[in-house]
């Protein structure tokens, strides 16, 4: 199998539920001092259920020291351009 010339990553969905409340952030932690290279959440402005991904990537951003973050699921018609940029 070709490995397209990039680095072969691990990471981690991470569903931003919002019970309990600080559950996706300590999980983004844990995934942090395991080593591992990614850490994702779903994008979803109405599921009441689920925190704002936005507010949530930069909590996360610093609470972690390494490893990257990223929304794997975009609401592009519920985010303004520059929000998505």
């Amino acid at each position: 199998m070709t490995d397209y010339g990039h680095d072969l990553l691990f990471g981690t969905f991470t569903t931003p539920t919002v019970q309990p409340v600080r559950q996706a952030v300590d999980l983004a932690v844990v995934a942090d001092r395991a080593g591992l290279d990614l850490v994702t959440f779903q994008d979803h402005p109405y599921q009441p259920r689920f925190h704002d991904t936005w507010t949530l990537l930069s909590y996360v951003a610093a609470r972690t020291e390494r490893v990257h973050l990223s929304a794997n699921v975009l609401n592009l018609p519920l985010r303004p351009p520059a929000v998505t940029a």
